[in-house]
């Protein structure tokens, strides 16, 4: 009878116990079933996320929040990137293919002096500082890294001899001084450049190449200090042209670009001008140009 009543007594402490614990998972699902993300989240937060003894998605949900957290940090370097004109290596594209901006250019001019016949003698007159101003325009064919640039420039160039004292006389003296020649030379400048943008080296700042070659039309030549100017006064009182009607020249820059919203910038660059073409008339004296200019620019 004893062994009956013991028997039957763990039937029913196992009974009841089932029906609690069935219960109790019931009483949660319906709980987890019927609250929102928000009632999730304080479960997970309070009791971790294996609370409710199912792990078999613990390692995607992991998985999942590193995935969006390093999607964000992302998305946040390249939304700074972007205000320096993109991120990484390859640049987006630009908003703006076609960027304008106004260029003033203070350049040390130069030139080559080698004369035969009767301009025998002639050699260079010293450096001379002048100036460029124009409109210049920046046409993007690939992202924002590579760009063709173009632009229309009013530059002023010296051009300088000096040369001995009996150039230009019937009466040969080899006492008479030295005598020289300063010209001013009136370009209008048509380059035809390609811009290679590098990386940001600084915020907003980043830095450019520039190669290619100017297309220079004379448009007036002026002699300086005209009554001791020896080339001027050495034939027909003056009247005869010296300089040829153009040049064409090797254009080699570098520079910074940098950005101070998001259409305006401003260019700060070095750039040497060789020139390929003998700018003097006589067919005795070689004369070429050499121009190192200071590139300031303001991009609209």
């Amino acid at each position: 009878m004893k062994k009956v009543a013991g028997l039957g007594l763990i039937l029913v402490i196992l009974t009841v116990t089932g029906g609690w614990a069935q219960s109790k998972s019931t009483a949660l699902y319906q709980l987890r079933t019927k609250e929102s993300n928000a009632t999730e989240k304080r479960f997970r937060k309070i009791l971790g996320d294996n609370y409710d003894g199912q792990d078999k998605n613990r390692k995607e949900y992991d998985d999942d929040r590193k995935k969006r957290r390093r999607q964000q940090r992302q998305n946040a370097d390249d939304a700074n990137e972007n205000n320096g004109y993109g991120s990484g290596p390859d640049y987006a594209w630009p908003t703006h293919l076609i960027e304008m901006s106004i260029r003033f250019a203070p350049s040390l001019n130069i030139n080559t002096a080698e004369g035969t016949g009767s301009y025998a003698g002639f050699q260079p007159n010293g450096v001379g500082v002048r100036m460029s101003v124009g409109p210049s325009l920046d046409y993007f064919f690939f992202k924002n890294r590579y760009a063709f640039s173009t632009g229309l420039w009013y530059t002023i160039k010296r051009s300088g001899f000096q040369m001995p004292g009996t150039f230009g006389s019937t009466i040969w003296n080899p006492g008479a001084p030295e005598k020289e020649s300063i010209y001013n030379l009136q370009y209008l400048q048509l380059p035809a450049t390609v811009k290679l943008f590098a990386n940001n080296i600084a915020p907003n700042m980043r830095l450019y190449l520039q190669t290619g070659g100017l297309f220079s039309i004379k448009l007036a030549e002026k002699p300086l200090d005209q009554v001791r100017n020896g080339l001027y006064t050495a034939e027909s009182g003056g009247n005869r042209r010296q300089y040829g009607f153009g040049d064409v020249e090797l254009l080699l820059g570098t520079g910074i670009q940098y950005k101070i919203n998001q259409n305006n910038a401003f260019n700060i660059g070095m750039s040497y001008q060789r020139g390929l073409i003998n700018v003097a008339r006589g067919n005795e004296l070689v004369s070429k140009s050499r121009t190192v200019t200071l590139e300031l620019g303001f991009k609209f």
